[in-house]
């Protein structure tokens, strides 16, 4: 029986009563705005069971967009970066035999973590850049070797990300919990695409994401494809450059920014083929998202999709710096549609299991119950 879990037998009138300890979880972040991350400790709030006492720490200050807290304590520490870190060791020592989920927020908030003497830290990657320039590497790398003589449970959101991880940055071998979501509403929209109407993206319109691509590849079939249009759903610091394309694009009565989807879901159930060609994406919520609805969903050589769809190649359309080998497999897949429509469907019988929040929650828990 787990540690956490104290069982009191007192004897009134015959009866035995179990009393279970409260357990308190501090989740770290940069930032409390919207993002994988950030999103999952919403989640945690509503699926936790009730002895979990959640908080929310966010490094950098700011404003809460995203969380409901009637549910998760929220603490906003300081926008300032010596201030900031100086706040967050002084947190933790008040709270430091509490369980911290620090969810991908670097090696320097770790060691601090560390330092201020929390006994029991979690650090979930959700990512594979930890450096940007020699020089940054050879330092954090240090404050990396450095949190390894502390002990640390260590979880990543994939094998991929685990596995780069472990070669380049720790030798050690972090538990894979998968991103979980709920799943019910875009089981809920699943079905099988019978016809190319609408093309579709979603996520941010930033640098990397190569949304500019995605309507670039829409219009080399859009004379050949009529009746197709294309939906990006979206907003983000290109939205100008974005549409000054779309204004000199003879098809642009036929492109949509539709900005900010909240029902994302519906979305995906709206649109016939979904196309997401970001550069630097290690996992990618929005293509299980996508899948699990029956969506066909073309993509670049994301390394975690390669693994979930079992290296699936008519999915992959290669690596977005080479637009020319891009546009050949695009061409090739919309010729094909009908079998990307049945492999699409095929593939999302099996990443139910696999996203399931409820299978996650339950791994995250066992993952705080482990001494």
């Amino acid at each position: 029986m787990p540690s956490r879990f104290i069982n009191i037998s007192l004897l009134n009138n015959s009866m035995t009563k179990t009393v279970l300890t409260p357990v308190d979880v501090h989740y770290v972040l940069w930032r409390f705005r919207a993002g994988g991350a950030e999103l999952s400790v919403r989640h945690y709030g509503d699926r936790l069971p009730p002895r979990h006492r959640l908080h929310a720490y966010s490094l950098r200050g700011g404003t809460n967009e995203i969380y409901d807290d009637s549910k998760i304590r929220l603490q906003l520490g300081s926008p300032g970066t010596w201030k900031c870190y100086q706040q967050y060791f002084h947190y933790c020592r008040k709270h430091k035999q509490h369980i911290f989920h620090l969810l991908n927020v670097g090696p320097i908030v770790l060691l601090l973590t560390l330092l201020a003497g929390v006994k029991n830290p979690v650090y979930h990657i959700h990512g594979t850049i930890y450096w940007n320039n020699r020089r940054e590497q050879f330092f954090l790398k240090k404050v990396w070797q450095l949190s390894n003589f502390f002990n640390v449970k260590w979880v990543a959101n994939s094998a991929y990300s685990a596995d780069i991880f472990n070669r380049q940055v720790l030798p050690v071998r972090p538990q894979v919990i998968y991103n979980g979501f709920e799943i019910q509403k875009f089981l809920e929209k699943r079905s099988l695409r019978s016809a190319l109407r609408k093309i579709g993206y979603a996520g941010r319109f930033h640098t990397g994401k190569n949304v500019e691509l995605v309507i670039r590849l829409f219009g080399e079939i859009a004379a050949d494809y009529p009746e197709v249009e294309l939906h990006l759903a979206g907003d983000g610091p290109l939205r100008p450059l974005l549409e000054n394309l779309i204004q000199k694009s003879p098809y642009q009565e036929r492109i949509h920014l539709l900005g900010f989807v909240q029902d994302i879901a519906a979305f995906y159930q709206s649109i016939d083929l979904f196309v997401f060609l970001s550069a630097y994406e290690s996992f990618g919520n929005v293509l299980a998202e996508a899948l699990l609805t029956g969506l066909p969903v073309l993509t670049s050589d994301v390394p975690v999709f390669a693994e979930i769809t079992e290296g699936e190649p008519m999915f992959l359309l290669g690596n977005p710096s080479e637009e020319e080998h891009i546009r050949r497999n695009f061409r090739a897949a919309i010729a094909h549609y009908p079998l990307l429509a049945e492999k699409a469907l095929a593939l999302s019988n099996r990443l139910e299991q696999k996203f399931s929040l409820d299978q996650h929650i339950i791994q995250i828990e066992r993952v705080y119950e482990t001494p």
